[in-house]
């Protein structure tokens, strides 16, 4: 490798040129990790005190620690050696060019941030997928956007759609640089297909793009247009109250299947049956083509619910009711949705007996029958006061008489 010194003095050097070997001799000196394509790059400096810094928004795919040594793989391949990096000091988010200081670490204490222990002989090694955020290192999730045979989906990370697990104590940084996303803004919702199936983006989300916070629109209207940006990135730090979210495209719905984040090991059950729910005006709920038909479900086993009843929400209830009150929220996520999922995990001890109610209209709603075992495997069936099949739900009987000259006699009872 060619070697580049430098002067005595506090030097700000910025390693760009592949297959060289920088020395900052004397002085404090501070050498800023800029990624370049392919370089590979050695840094040795065992005078002053000295530091290594990983800018904002600056990417490691994996990194090596040896007892006084490490390296450094970011983005575009570019590969950093440190020899001698346990004299050296680690600035992450610092840039000495804008005079920025970041969270400054020592050398054992950098490689405790990748959960890494300096070994004292060999090397321990770890990809890393990191990306500084925030004066710290955030988890990294890379976006491109393919073409399948039901449109244009999402790949994190190199796959199609994948599930994701999230820690409420961790940050994540979707990375929406690839070309491939330039229509399609990521965001992340409570319900599935966020926005397009009736949902709102999440609050603790945030959006960056030329190295500056935007809104969700201004987010969007970046990628709308046709003018090239740099640095977007979707923020996202799950709370401890997040358990099942969903990932998806502003402009486009279907872009991320049926992919789900789940957090803090929130685990989806195994679905015994999923029930489509909508609505027949403001008189009925309509269930497998049946009006406020009576539901059988079994307990410990799980229901989903998807609910298309635009300005009816739907609810689960211990008392035929409408508004909010006496809701049964044991098993149950996202109740009283008008356009979403809703997942009924039936509880071991959940009573015989449960409702389902329109909040604001008292003529939608229904029986819920909970069983231990439902043999006939019969979900959905006619209740004892919608039988009928003709009257849109509303059945009754009355019986025909024939006046005598002595009696009424009830002649044939017919049931409409």
């Amino acid at each position: 490798m060619t070697t580049q010194n430098y002067a005595t003095l506090d030097d700000i050097i910025v390693p760009t040129n592949d297959k060289f070997t920088y020395r900052g001799l004397g002085g404090d000196d501070t050498y800023i990790l800029l990624s370049s394509s392919n370089i590979n790059v050695d840094i040795v400096d065992t005078e002053g005190t000295n530091t290594i810094q990983l800018p904002e928004w600056s990417k490691i795919k994996s990194i090596a620690f040896t007892s006084d040594a490490v390296r450094i793989t970011c983005d575009n391949m570019s590969v950093f050696t440190v020899n001698g990096a346990d004299k050296f000091n680690f600035d992450v988010g610092g840039n000495k060019t804008s005079n920025s200081l970041g969270k400054v670490s020592t050398f054992t204490e950098f490689a405790s941030l990748f959960d890494l222990e300096i070994p004292t002989d060999g090397q321990v090694s770890l990809d890393a997928s990191k990306i500084v955020y925030d004066d710290k290192l955030a988890e990294l999730i890379t976006v491109e956007v393919k073409k399948e045979d039901n449109g244009n989906k999402f790949y994190l990370n190199g796959d199609l759609s994948p599930d994701l697990s999230f820690s409420s104590s961790k940050t994540y940084v979707f990375d929406q640089n690839d070309s491939t996303t330039s229509k399609h803004p990521l965001a992340i919702s409570e319900t599935k297909n966020g926005t397009h199936d009736g949902g709102v983006t999440v609050e603790n989300i945030k959006f960056f793009a030329d190295g500056y916070k935007k809104t969700e629109s201004e987010y969007s209207t970046i990628f709308s247009n046709d003018v090239a940006f740099d640095n977007a990135f979707v923020v996202f730090t799950p709370s401890s109250d997040d358990t099942l979210l969903y990932y998806y495209c502003l402009f486009h719905s279907g872009m991320a299947n049926d992919a789900k984040i789940l957090v803090d090991g929130f685990e989806v059950e195994t679905v015994t049956a999923t029930l489509d729910i909508s609505n027949r005006g403001s008189s009925d709920f309509v269930i497998s083509q049946k009006n406020d038909p009576d539901i059988t479900l079994e307990r410990g086993k799980t229901y989903e619910f998807n609910i298309d009843a635009p300005g009816h929400p739907f609810w689960i209830k211990t008392i035929n009711s409408t508004g909010t009150g006496n809701s049964y929220s044991d098993g149950v996520t996202n109740n009283g949705t008008t356009n979403g999922t809703i997942i009924f995990k039936v509880p071991e001890d959940a009573p015989d007996q449960l409702y389902y109610n329109c909040q604001i209209h008292s003529s939608m709603n229904g029986t819920i029958k909970i069983v231990d075992s439902n043999p006939s495997g019969v979900i959905v069936s006619d209740s004892s006061s919608n039988s009928n099949t003709g009257g849109g739900g509303y059945g009754y009987s009355f019986e025909l008489l024939i006046n005598d000259d002595f009696n009424d006699i009830p002649v044939i009872s017919y049931d409409i």
